[in-house]
């Protein structure tokens, strides 16, 4: 048997193979605060040094900032409660999106049962169904938690099907090879398997949460950040309607930041393979 001679490898392959790998620089954080900075300079320039733009019309930093010295505690009494509604609301529903998605990947009737329902329901935006939320419950927090938690249903309860469904069968078969049971599959297998898709589904999950929540609070809340952006409304105070905005937008991102470290946490294996 005639041995491999070192001629038969590409000149390029070995030099390839040899050269020692160049370490990459991660430039995205730097360009996201890069952008962060140039929009809020361009910000300013536009509010208050040219005026180009009109207070009335977009709120320049320094009356946003006297917002939120002025409002102070009723501030952050508002934030609170918004941000308890939409925790509450994202946790339920995402939990019953996931049970229910695991039970109908593993029960054909229970899928043929419930496909129609929520198929029939989730197009439905649940800001629709405010009015009958406020029969039902009142302005009080139930309604909102209602609502939040069912935009968070849909999304997790098609999110684990789907995941289900596309994990590989040759996974199943081979555990199933070693004598593992329905259940024994389904702990060691499949759900290992679609945590990646379960926690993509956290995410779009909470920033529904958010906005179903904020728009159930603009018709009637004792507090919360959408009761207080309405009143400021009404009264043409867009200072106070931009920085509940702001506010708004600051809880969904660092919420959504959390979740996303939870996922590189949890899914860090996924990276090693």
């Amino acid at each position: 048997m005639t041995q491999p001679s070192i001629r038969s490898v590409p000149v390029s392959a070995a030099r390839d193979a040899a050269a020692p790998r160049r370490r990459t620089t991660n430039w995205g954080p730097a360009v996201s605060v890069g952008v962060i900075v140039v929009l809020l300079v361009l910000w300013w320039v536009l509010t208050t040094g040219t005026e180009t733009i009109k207070q009335l019309f977009f709120p320049s930093p320094e009356s946003l900032w006297q917002g939120v010295t002025t409002l102070n505690v009723r501030l952050l009494q508002d934030a609170g409660a918004t941000l308890v509604r939409v925790l509450v609301s994202w946790i339920v529903g995402s939990a019953l999106g996931v049970l229910v998605g695991l039970l109908m990947a593993r029960s054909r009737w229970l899928m043929y049962a419930l496909t129609p329902i929520i198929e029939a329901v989730r197009p439905v935006p649940p800001v629709a169904l405010i009015p009958f939320v406020i029969l039902w419950f009142g302005i009080g927090d139930s309604g909102k938690i209602f609502l939040g938690a069912l935009a968070c249903f849909m999304v997790m309860v098609v999110n684990t099907t789907v995941a289900v469904t596309n994990v590989p069968p040759v996974y199943v078969q081979a555990a199933r090879s070693l004598g593992a049971g329905s259940g024994a599959i389904y702990r060691s297998v499949v759900f290992p398997a679609i945590v990646p898709e379960i926690l993509s589904g956290f995410r779009i999950g909470s920033a529904l949460a958010f906005a179903v929540v904020v728009a159930a609070e603009f018709q009637g809340a004792d507090a919360g950040i959408g009761r207080l952006i309405m009143q400021a409304s009404r009264t043409l105070n867009t200072s106070v309607v931009l920085l509940g905005t702001v506010v708004i937008a600051v809880m969904a991102v660092l919420l959504d930041l959390l979740i996303s470290r939870l996922s590189a946490y949890v899914t860090r294996w996924s990276s090693n393979r």
